[in-house]
């Protein structure tokens, strides 16, 4: 894997993840009472989502995540 990983990365990929499964379980513990803030809860989760989608096409943009590039020397010829 090719790094280094930007702190900025790091720290989305850290808030989106606590964000989905924050908002998550909110959703089906509120889900179990029959209340409307469960699809409150639900919405929240979207933004979150977003959130880890755009962070992990910025990191393969940059070249931060996907396959490691073979490293050729001069020596190989």
């Amino acid at each position: 894997m090719n790094t280094p990983v930007t702190p900025w990365v790091l720290a989305g990929r850290i808030l989106s993840i606590i964000g989905m499964g924050f908002t998550a379980a909110a959703g089906i513990l509120l889900a179990i009472v029959p209340t409307w803030w469960a699809a409150v809860a639900g919405g929240a989760f979207v933004p979150f989502m977003i959130m880890i989608v755009l962070v992990e096409k910025y990191s393969s943009k940059h070249g931060l995540i996907g396959p490691e590039i073979p490293v050729t020397s001069d020596d190989d010829a």
